[in-house]
């Protein structure tokens, strides 16, 4: 089962902490916001809580 975009249902990697690509990250908040969200889901991740 491939991992897809919620927005544009692009195919991103399965590996990917948030469930939409980074265009469409970008183009709903931002440059700022949307590396504050990978920072924050990429930390979470990595000590275990998702």
């Amino acid at each position: 089962m491939t991992k897809k975009c919620l927005y544009c249902q692009k195919e991103i990697s399965e590996e990917s902490v948030i469930d939409f690509c980074e265009s469409c990250g970008r183009r709903v908040w931002g440059d700022k916001m949307f590396n504050t969200i990978l920072e924050k889901m990429e930390s979470s991740r990595e000590v275990g809580d998702i």
